[in-house]
């Protein structure tokens, strides 16, 4: 692997690492990061009250959150989902724009999955603000 330094569109100098920008050490990266731990959860909570397709789901992530919690992609989690028996398909409907959308929805087992993410998030984020609390 090859690193280099260059200077973004913003003019500033990043780390590149094959064409890829790397991150780390900003607060873009810690938010990036932390998306990729709770997309799975979040999908399965949307998934969870009807089924949907995937620009039907990021809409309602973008919506909840009030446009602080936005991705620009959901196939990977939904691929990682499926695959596990977390997530199924439910059918494909054609729109009025001739466009074929892909539904989802939650399976027994990831409902189970779910609960188990929910508890442990809801345990991480305890310990996290007890920490941030601390004043020794």
């Amino acid at each position: 692997m090859e690193w280099y330094i260059v200077k973004n569109y913003n003019g500033k100098w990043v780390n590149k690492m094959a064409n890829k920008e790397i991150k780390s050490g900003t607060s873009e990266g810690m938010k990036e990061s932390f998306k990729k731990a709770t997309v799975e959860m979040l999908l399965l909570d949307i998934v969870a009250e009807e089924s949907m397709y995937v620009y039907q789901i990021m809409s309602e992530m973008t919506k909840r959150s009030e446009g602080l919690y936005t991705v620009s992609t959901l196939y990977p989690a939904i691929y990682r989902l499926t695959k596990f028996n977390y997530m199924k398909e439910d059918g494909i409907k054609i729109s009025e724009g001739n466009r074929a959308r892909r539904f989802y929805s939650i399976t027994p087992e990831g409902k189970a999955y779910y609960k188990q993410l929910r508890t442990e998030y809801g345990l991480l984020v305890k310990g996290i603000e007890k920490i941030v609390a601390f004043k020794g």
